[in-house]
């Protein structure tokens, strides 16, 4: 009869739960927030009776006292790629571990998109935000260096100072693709990147080009190709096309592709399957970022790892660092990427 009378009310104190299931004040607390101090027995009987009385935490008066909300907010481009979707892992692995939650939104790549999910942000009163911005020309960063929010960039830096950073060297990532190939006796490399307007690709073709240079080759600005995205479709379409073409220009030969995704890589897999043409007999393959199945294709995938885990604790504990003290890190941090070599590549004389 106390519950139903109780569960009518609007507001359940904690106080109240307590008296329910008579245990003290902080017993109570430790159970609503899974302190593991609390016995586990109490602690069921604590949840049970808060669920049957309706009972929720006020956050939002607590934020309100403490202008914290203790929520943060994740933006990202495309919940199919792994590249994010390990990152938003580890992020919420570490944040299941303490006091924060996470708001998860994704801009798809575009503009307007980016900038509606950062003032939904901000109307949520996030305390700080981790950004994957569209392109290093948007100019949405600007809502968050203006409303005075913390917020830490991953693997695209638009141009703004005093501003968070944390990537993947993706400059490097592109020399030790194309210098494996040319210790393997190629030369005629061909670059399957994405968009021209994405973050990575002005560093991965530049250093495609010096690289080629630097060993003495001619870059073959043909052999640049770019596909309309980041998927397995895209580079399935994409490489389709060009062995159409390729079969009427001898201009377009080539022995060894680099993709700047594995997503990419996986679709010229599937050209491979439908063709029937073998790799790497026929085109040796780096894919890049080193995803889980890439281990397991036929031939298994030599590819770029990126310390993607690496990214997403770093970006995190910078943001919390800046939260919670005065003293705010505001610095560039490069992860090197390295090669993981299998048995797409082989050798040419």
């Amino acid at each position: 009869m106390l519950l139903a009378r109780m569960s009518l009310r609007k507001k359940v104190t904690i106080r109240e739960i307590a008296e329910v299931t008579n245990v003290s004040l902080s017993t109570v607390s430790r159970a609503l927030r899974g302190d593991p101090r609390a016995n586990r027995e109490t602690a069921e009987r604590v949840l049970q009776v808060a669920r049957d009385l309706n009972y929720y935490p006020d956050s939002l008066a607590k934020s309100l006292r403490q202008s914290k909300t203790n929520t943060i907010g994740i933006i990202f481009n495309d919940l199919n790629n792994p590249f994010y979707s390990e990152i938003l892992g580890v992020i919420g692995a570490t944040l299941n571990r303490g006091s924060y939650s996470m708001i998860i939104s994704y801009s798809h790549y575009d503009a307007a998109q980016e900038r509606a999910n950062i003032m939904s942000m901000l109307s949520k009163r996030v305390d700080g935000i981790i950004l994957s911005p569209i392109n290093d020309q948007t100019e949405n960063v600007r809502l968050l260096q203006e409303n005075g929010v913390e917020y830490v960039l991953i693997d695209c830096l638009p141009g703004f100072s005093g501003t968070s950073y944390v990537y993947s060297d993706h400059g490097m990532g592109a020399r030790m693709a194309v210098e494996h190939l040319l210790s393997r006796g190629h030369r005629n490399i061909l670059l399957l990147t994405g968009p021209p307007s994405r973050c990575m690709h002005s560093a991965f073709i530049a250093n495609y080009r010096q690289t080629l240079e630097e060993n003495g080759i001619a870059v073959r600005p043909e052999l640049i190709v770019h596909a309309d995205d980041l998927s397995i479709e895209s580079g399935y379409q994409t490489f389709k096309r060009l062995l159409a073409g390729s079969a009427e220009s001898p201009n377009l030969e080539f022995t060894a592709v680099v993709t700047i995704s594995d997503l990419l890589a996986l679709g010229i897999y599937k050209v491979a399957n439908e063709l029937k043409f073998r790799i790497p007999d026929d085109y040796s393959i780096i894919g890049y970022d080193n995803i889980e199945i890439a281990g397991v294709l036929s031939p298994p995938l030599t590819t770029i790892h990126q310390p993607r885990k690496r990214i997403g604790l770093e970006s995190l504990r910078m943001l919390l660092n800046n939260i919670e003290h005065e003293e705010k890190e505001r610095k560039s941090v490069a992860f090197p990427p390295h090669l993981v070599k299998r048995g797409s590549v082989r050798s040419i004389s």
